[in-house]
């Protein structure tokens, strides 16, 4: 008999380094449909998981790739039993921007067309799909949701950094930001000078800076 849990575990393992080139979600009502998107795009090397409705996508999707990391894509029919792509585009509405949704339709209006890519949509591609169309499609989408991934994680960690500030630090660092010198900043806060350089030299310790350009570039991006 073969070694369940190690036969489970190769299947994680396999799932893991899919998830990390890519996650196809695919929803079309259509079996044949989403047979021949799996074996296409587990061929590309990706994690393909295929639903046939949009309450099936949002009843299982997020639990099915909860312990999974990668860039990941929504390939989306319009037109789907019970909530259509539309519908379902607006119920997550907040994901898109780390799971860019490319539609397909076999006949759209041009009003559909508008309103997926007014609400975010990524692109909408008109049936029969052609398969190097769809493969560019999806791979553009996942390069997307993975750079957007990234800049979430960096802004993140630099939003961790900030929070380690004291107020009258971030009040300092503030103040130099808006181009005041440190006797004026001292003014300002009704605070000795020394003191001034002090919290100074400690939020820029602190934010991992040593002058004004990197803490300019830090502010930008961590909220200061």
């Amino acid at each position: 008999m073969p070694n369940i849990r190690k036969l489970r575990t190769i299947s994680q393992e396999e799932d893991v380094a899919r998830a990390a080139k890519g996650i196809v979600f695919v929803l079309d009502d259509d079996a044949g449909i989403r047979s021949a998107y799996h074996r296409w795009f587990t061929l590309e090397g990706y994690l393909c998981l295929p639903y046939e409705s949009a309450e099936a996508f949002l009843l299982r999707a997020e639990q099915a790739v909860e312990a999974l990391a990668g860039p990941r894509c929504l390939l989306c029919d319009v037109a789907l039993p019970g909530m259509s792509g539309l519908a379902l585009q607006t119920e997550i509405a907040d994901r898109q921007h780390i799971m860019p949704i490319i539609f397909m339709s076999g006949i759209s209006s041009e009003v559909e067309v508008v309103q997926a890519y007014k609400t975010g949509g990524h692109a909408f591609l008109l049936k029969p799909v052609d398969i190097d169309e769809l493969l560019d499609t999806v791979a553009a989408a996942l390069t997307l949701s993975g750079s957007r991934q990234q800049e979430q994680t960096e802004v993140a960690a630099l939003k961790s950094l900030v929070v380690q500030l004291t107020d009258r630090e971030r009040a300092v660092i503030r103040l130099v930001l808006e181009g005041l010198t440190n006797p004026q900043i001292g003014e300002r806060l009704h605070i000795a000078l020394r003191t001034v350089k002090v919290h100074r030299q400690h939020a820029m310790e602190k934010l991992g800076v040593s002058n004004l350009v990197e803490l300019t570039r830090l502010a930008e991006r961590g909220d200061i």
